[in-house]
């Protein structure tokens, strides 16, 4: 795939996780994969356990779900109740650096590092010890060091405030360090732009990327049941929310477009699906969010059902169901997102915030139909490049309801069904959008794609080893 054209590096990868299905992890195996096919060594710390083999050197103090951590997260971004006073919390930040930096210092010394990446622990916040322990670590050991950002704290959607001069002094010294010989990476133009206002750091931009060689997927012996093992007929009509069930992932507009979809297509009844299968007055629109739960212990979920059962939508959570990779649990079979991917008819994508957009190129590599709200970043760098979406409303009329849910015009929502019921049922029309993203997708996001972004710095690494 990509021929190995430098000296071979020894490369760390740091990240919070691996393994999973979250946005980050997901680009860390991409950039492995790459760094491996030109014959460096790739070698991945985390915090916790990974979710499937991928030979990760686990550091249990680097976990944000410690409850140490998670009080620290408190402290810096909300308030100090959990320690008491401004001193209370810098002894604990201290213990905890003190801590993470004989762990990290370990793991470099014995994978013997010329190059680490750090992946988001340096901007998104969520560790403050961990963006100080590694600042340290760097600063024992000569190495090669870029900074991967994928989030950053002032993005998040919870307001967040300072708490004291502490926290002003860690967030502005380390979140991210201002560095000289450090390389800063993000995933998007917006990001860019804050960074070097925000903190004078300029940074170079590298997309979200998939490895197109790997799709369409497609039904095979061990998926074949899929729709059975969740009660979807095979003329109902899928619409797979591939994303993790967060708020912000918008889930709630997909209930919307699932209930009138539904009603415009009493219109079809009786009339060949693309794939030939007829759909009939027995058929179903089903929304089946494969994503896992998190941060809220099921709150959003519970929202969701409630729209999803006030509006006659059929909705079904499989996520306990679904990992990155296909296993048992308890001899229970698990599905890959993939799987998922191979049974589904569209693909709904209605987030209003995103950094780039993982799954928006997993389906176009899957060649669904997306049904997106155009969020900032896609506007502003994804939607140029020429993808032919079904785009539910605009920016503009997005609202939310009394409880916290967004919203938007039905009619905008109607044009957007209406668009939808042409490529559930014209079958050269879908050929021609999901070819045509595709095609764009393989050109200006893939693994090569990839590998041109990352030469630049493995070339400064390579003629530079200490």
């Amino acid at each position: 795939m990509i021929k190995n054209r430098h000296a071979s590096l020894s490369i760390g990868m740091i990240h919070f996780k691996t393994g999973d299905t979250d946005g980050v992890s997901l680009e860390m195996d991409k950039w492995r994969d790459v760094f491996l096919s030109e014959g460096h060594t790739v070698h991945y710390c985390c915090g916790q356990p990974p979710m499937q083999d991928n030979q990760c050197t686990v550091l249990p103090s680097l976990s944000y779900f410690r409850e140490e951590a998670r009080a620290l997260n408190r402290g810096t971004f909300d308030n100090l109740e959990d320690f008491g006073s401004e001193s209370a919390y810098e002894k604990t930040m201290e213990n905890e650096v003190l801590t993470l930096t004989k762990e990290l210092l370990s793991w470099i010394d014995s994978v013997t590092l010329d190059v680490l990446i750090v992946e988001n622990i340096w901007s998104v916040g969520l560790h403050p010890a961990a963006a100080i322990a590694l600042e340290n670590v760097i600063h024992e050991r000569r190495l090669h060091v870029l900074a991967h950002h994928h989030d950053f704290y002032w993005e998040r959607v919870t307001p967040i405030r300072l708490t004291c001069n502490s926290a002003m002094r860690i967030a502005d010294q380390y979140l991210p360090p201002h560095g000289g010989q450090y390389a800063h990476v993000v995933i998007n133009s917006k990001a860019q732009k804050a960074l070097a206002e925000r903190k004078g750091i300029n940074s170079n931009i590298i997309p979200n990327v998939f490895d197109f060689s790997k799709g369409p997927w497609e039904i095979d012996t061990y998926n074949s049941d899929f729709r059975e093992a969740f009660g979807i007929n095979e003329h109902d009509v899928l619409l797979l929310q591939a994303t993790r069930v967060v708020k912000r992932k918008g889930i709630e507009l997909a209930i919307d477009f699932a209930q009138i979809l539904t009603k415009k297509l009493e219109a079809y009844n009786g009339k060949a699906l693309y794939n030939g299968k007829i759909f009939s007055e027995a058929s179903k629109v089903v929304l089946v969010l494969a994503g896992s739960i998190e941060n809220d212990a099921g709150a959003y979920l519970a929202q969701l059902k409630e729209r999803a059962r006030s509006q006659h939508v059929n909705l079904l959570w499989i996520g306990e169901h679904i990992e990155h990779t296909r296993t048992k649990k308890e001899e229970a079979k698990i599905y890959s997102l993939w799987d998922a991917y191979a049974h589904a008819d569209m693909v709904t994508y209605p987030s209003y915030w995103e950094g780039w957009g993982n799954q928006l190129l997993e389906a176009v590599v899957a060649k669904l139909p997306i049904v997106l709200f155009p969020y900032e970043i896609y506007n502003s760098d994804i939607k140029k490049s020429g993808f032919s979406m079904i785009e539910l409303g605009d920016r503009e009329s997005l609202s939310w309801d009394t409880q916290g849910l967004a919203q938007l015009p039905s009619v905008q929502i109607e044009q957007a069904a209406i668009a939808a019921c042409t490529v559930l049922f014209d079958r050269h029309a879908r050929l021609d959008m999901v070819e045509s993203n595709f095609k764009i997708g393989q050109e200006s996001f893939s693994l090569e794609t990839l590998s041109t972004l990352l030469k630049p710095y493995v070339t400064t690494w390579s003629n530079t080893l200490w």
